[in-house]
């Protein structure tokens, strides 16, 4: 319930932060989503964020997968780093190490949130000294790959790693997606 308000409000916060708020009054103009799609302790579906999402593309004339990775690096940097930060400073110390115990606190956080249904992500290491890694993302919804692009990029800033996305596969499945990112990861603090 929380949590798909949170997003909502992310999404604004994001399109504030970075494109003021008359940006953000045309955008919700646009969507036509409902003024109480921002209120707490209420659910609402998934298709208002992608509406929003959707909106904030048509109006700033930008590719909806350049707004999913923007909105990924503003979660990591703006509302899991400070809305989550114990969970955040528990699940690891540098980006490999967050994303192998990810699904760990996503059940921490499923455990607050009703109805709420993780992705999954699994880490293979393919070289560690040359710091190659294949990262596996499944999730329950469509198009959000970009999404995580940006969670990829926001966790290496937040911990001052180098990141390099080699290669990307995207497996649709019934339902969501599976997708496959290989990975160049160099850590600034060994």
């Amino acid at each position: 319930v929380y949590k798909r308000q949170l997003i909502n409000s992310a999404v604004q916060d994001m399109i504030v932060a970075h494109f003021g708020q008359a940006q953000w009054e045309d955008i919700h103009a646009h969507s036509q989503v409902p003024d109480d799609s921002f209120l707490t302790m209420r659910s609402y579906d998934d298709a208002i964020t992608y509406q929003l999402v959707t909106s904030a593309s048509e109006v700033l004339q930008a590719p909806v997968d350049t707004c999913l990775e923007l909105f990924g690096v503003f979660w990591v940097e703006e509302i899991a780093t400070k809305s989550f930060a114990p969970l955040m400073e528990t699940t690891g110390t540098h980006t490999i190490d967050f994303l192998s115990n990810l699904n760990a606190l996503h059940d921490r956080i499923s455990s607050t949130f009703t109805n709420y249904v993780p992705p999954e992500f699994q880490v293979e290491v393919i070289d560690e000294v040359a710091g190659l890694f294949r990262v596996h993302y499944f999730s329950k919804r469509d198009g959000l790959t970009a999404f995580v692009v940006g969670l990829l990029k926001g966790l290496a800033t937040h911990f001052d790693d180098k990141l390099e996305i080699i290669g990307l596969d995207i497996h649709p499945q019934d339902p969501g997606t599976h997708s496959v990112f290989e990975l160049r990861v160099t850590r600034s603090n060994p």
